[in-house]
This record gives C-alpha cells, sequence and structure tokens, in this order.
C-alpha cells in the first residue's frame, strides 16, 4: 500500500480505497476484510450490485465460509441514501448514516462497524462521481473518530480513469492502486487535510480535479495541510494549489519537514499558501 497514512496499523479501523479488475479477486479480498471483522467482534457489512443470496453464497466461497452468515448483506439501492428522484447519493445524509450505524453497532455490543461496498454502480456518471467525491470526503472526516473500518471498491475496468478521482479520497489505497497522490482529511479537524505520495506535472488534472472537489466543502478559515508524507511536489503543483486557494476564498498553511518546499513557497511569495516547519 502507499503509506501508512491515516489508517489503523493494527487494521481494527481504517478507510480503504481498492481498485479492482476481476470482481471475484475483490470478492477475496472482500472476505478476508470482513473475516477479521468478524474476529474483532465488529457488525459487519457487506453492499453490492446483486441479489444478497447470491452475493453470501460467493462471500462463503470467496473464503469467508460459515462466516459469511454473519455478514449484513444489502443492495445498493437499500443501503444508499439518493437524492430525491435520482440515482445521485445524498453526501450529506450518508456520512450521518455511516456515524449512526458505527454509533448502533456499538451500542448493541459490537467493538464497532466495517462496511465493504461495491461503489461502482453509484459512481457511473460524472453526477454520480462529484457526489461520491464528496461523501468519500466528507464520510472519511466522519468516521475518523469513530469505530469504523471502510473499504471501497472500484472497478477500474467500467469506470476506467474516472476511478482515480474517488481513489485518491483514501487515507489507504490497495497495492494495485494506480493513483500518483492521496488526499483526505485530517481525524477531528473540520478545516484540515492531508496530502500524501507525489505530486508532479503527470497528476496535475488528478490534483486540479480533487482540489475542485474538495476545497467547497471546507470552510473560509485557513486550510492546514499536512503534507509530511508528501514525497514530491514541483513549483507548478504549489502554484496550482495557491490559484485555486485563491479562486475559492481559502488561504492553506502548509506543514512540510522538507527544505526543497520550504525554498520553493519562499521563492514563488504566494498569496495564498503559507509554509511551516515540522519536526
Amino acid at each position: 500500500m502507499m503509506g501508512a497514512h491515516r489508517a489503523d496499523p493494527s487494521g481494527e479501523y481504517g478507510h480503504i480505497g481498492w481498485q479492482y479488475r476481476d470482481y471475484a479477486e475483490f470478492l477475496d479480498r472482500a472476505a478476508q476484510y470482513l473475516a477479521v471483522g468478524l474476529s474483532l467482534g465488529q457488525r459487519t457489512v457487506y453492499v453490492g450490485d446483486g441479489e444478497p443470496a447470491a452475493l453470501r453464497a460467493a462471500l462463503a466461497t470467496a473464503g469467508l465460509g460459515r462466516g459469511a452468515s454473519q455478514v449484513d448483506l444489502r443492495t445498493v439501492p437499500e443501503h444508499f441514501a439518493f437524492r430525491k428522484g435520482s440515482d445521485v447519493v445524498d453526501a450529506e445524509a450518508m456520512t450521518e448514516r455511516y456515524a449512526a450505524a458505527a454509533i448502533g453497532a456499538v451500542a448493541e455490543g459490537y467493538s464497532g462497524l466495517r462496511v465493504v461496498i461495491d461503489v461502482t454502480p453509484v459512481a457511473r456518471t460524472p453526477e454520480q462521481r462529484e457526489a461520491q467525491a464528496a461523501l468519500e470526503f466528507l464520510g472519511d472526516r466522519r468516521i475518523s473518530t469513530l469505530p469504523v473500518a471502510a473499504m471501497c471498491g472500484f472497478d477500474v475496468n467500467e469506470l476506467g480513469d474516472a476511478a482515480a478521482g474517488l481513489l485518491c479520497l483514501h487515507p489507504t489505497a490497495g497495492p494495485d492502486s494506480s493513483v500518483p497522490f492521496q488526499l483526505y482529511t485530517q481525524p477531528a479537524h473540520h478545516n484540515a487535510i492531508a496530502l500524501a505520495g507525489n505530486l508532479d506535472a503527470a497528476s496535475e488534472p488528478l490534483f486540479l480535479t480533487t482540489l475542485q472537489r474538495v476545497l467547497p466543502l471546507l470552510s473560509r478559515d485557513t486550510l492546514e495541510i499536512d503534507a509530511r508524507e508528501l514525497e514530491f511536489v514541483g513549483h507548478r503543483q504549489l502554484c496550482l494549489l495557491d490559484r485555486s486557494c485563491a479562486a475559492h476564498g481559502r488561504t492553506a498553511l502548509l506543514r512540510s519537514a522538507r527544505a526543497v518546499v520550504h525554498r520553493l513557497v519562499d521563492l514563488l511569495e504566494f498569496g495564498n499558501v503559507r509554509i511551516e516547519t515540522t519536526a
């Protein structure tokens, strides 16, 4: 995986983006992920595009065995809250639904909530992807301090390059992920994000799209950006960040221990990006 990022090293909690090309392979990984949840005493849920009995049988065959009987199987229409009269998810409603489900699981005696979701059915159109991006970001922030483990699957055969725009919003990505960077929320901070990976010329279109999706979801107070796990960033990408912040009325405070990043910010004298040293 790309770094540890904000994942619990025990594997008990966290938010993982997982791309796949073979659905059977995704089910294998889902079965492993759910088995961990069962061993930890978590409520386990699988959301997929199919008939529940068939999905349960597939998970059992994939390695979950008798444990599949303990998994709550839900169809896409059952699981998601949609905007009225559409097939576009309601990001704010779903964010609170996840939080309520986690709190409810603990109240019922579980140690937490573990969910595997094949997101592909609600990410097929541009409008669906915009809403799902908001859900990935807002939902990640909401569950970051709750006992939740979530794995979101994306069929790249169907979604193509558009999958990257959703995968990069997860604190952790699967080993086959091709996203160059990750942008995700910081626990309990409503105006703080983290950047990890590499920001170079090739990743600029994805970076711009991600900023355009995320910045409107943040307040106009100073945006704190933890860039300690950002392995590379060039002057063009810093300029893009500065322009995007200016366009959305935001000021960014970039935290990095890399001397080259400090030199670039000092040299370029940005109007909307400041730098702060971190140990």
